[in-house]
């Protein structure tokens, strides 16, 4: 091989021990144990079929770019006959373009599993939140003050569009938003909630409060530090990870994920081999076998090419 494909990289086969994780919410103290967490993970799989990977963050360099090295280990997994699928808390509109330039011919997944669809954008499953779950979710976002945004499939519902915020979004997304007077009459065919806010403590406490009292009708997940997403329960992407390899005829013992934040979490627990990149938070590492390097250092190249390609069958 020749180029990234020969190439060795000097990173851990596993997190560095990680600390006690210690926090506060509402008044009362949770404590994880990371090292626990990590201990208790299947050793590395044997045999890689398929790798499903988190967009940005992940696959994406911080300025929403596939840098070289990636293209030439997406290139990598294709001769050697491995799909290889994305599972993204974005919209498909905002996915597309990346899966063309990848050359995917294979099924997606958006809003964190909520949508699984075709590289033309045709969706096979498209799930949505019921209104009385949505209610909450309104009514727990606007009480903290948190910006909040409705996706119906790839149109995307503010009460501002003129916020920061989602001209930041605009920006990395190329969605347009569509300025509405009353989200509350915007309840019908929502797959995603996501709730914006500067302030990272006040969004983890949310998180916190809204998981627990919606466990079982929705999935509530950060996929950043100021975003917060709210899926159907179903649509999350330990559930993608199932159906996208359940439509490659693939064991998900057999897949590989990589992702670097909390939405990432129920992948990690799915598929059999999750690697967390280099930037993400310790919770997160400890919750993969591995983690690579970042974003910005060619994190998501190093990773196939040490932990995948070495598993991946030969022909």
């Amino acid at each position: 091989m020749t180029g990234w494909q020969g190439m060795v990289f000097a990173i851990a086969d596993q997190p560095a021990p990680a600390k006690t994780l210690t926090g506060v919410f509402t008044g009362a103290f949770m404590s994880v144990d990371l090292d626990a967490i990590h201990a208790d993970l299947p050793p590395l799989p044997k045999t890689i079929r398929m790798v499903v990977s988190d967009m940005d963050g992940t696959l994406l360099t911080p300025d929403k770019t596939i840098a070289p090295s990636t293209l030439a280990m997406v290139k990598a997994l294709q001769e050697r006959g491995i799909p290889l699928c994305l599972a993204s808390a974005r919209p498909p509109a905002a996915m597309v373009p990346y899966i063309e330039q990848l050359g995917l011919t294979g099924q997606n997944a958006g809003f964190n599993g909520g949508i699984i669809f075709k590289p033309d954008g045709s969706t096979t499953v498209s799930r949505v939140l019921a209104p009385d779950v949505l209610s909450i979710v309104y009514d727990m976002l606007h009480l903290h003050g948190i910006e909040t945004w409705f996706l119906r499939q790839s149109y995307w519902m503010v009460q501002d569009a003129h916020t920061p915020f989602v001209q930041h979004e605009r920006g990395i997304t190329g969605l347009t938003p569509n300025q509405v007077p009353d989200l509350r009459r915007e309840f019908e065919g929502i797959g995603k909630v996501m709730g914006v806010s500067s302030n990272t403590s006040l969004l983890q406490d949310v998180e916190t409060e809204l998981g627990a009292m919606l466990q079982g009708d929705a999935s509530v997940r950060r996929s950043s530090d100021i975003l917060l997403d709210v899926t159907p329960a179903l649509a999350n992407k330990g559930e993608a990870i199932r159906e996208l390899a359940v439509a490659h005829g693939i064991a998900p013992h057999e897949v590989a994920c990589l992702g670097d934040a909390h939405n990432d979490l129920p992948m990690f627990s799915v598929a059999g081999l999750g690697i967390a990149m280099g930037q993400a938070e310790e919770d997160v590492k400890a919750a993969a076998q591995v983690f690579t390097d970042t974003n910005e250092r060619d994190g998501w190249a190093k990773a196939v090419e040490r932990y995948i390609l070495p598993r991946v069958p030969h022909s």
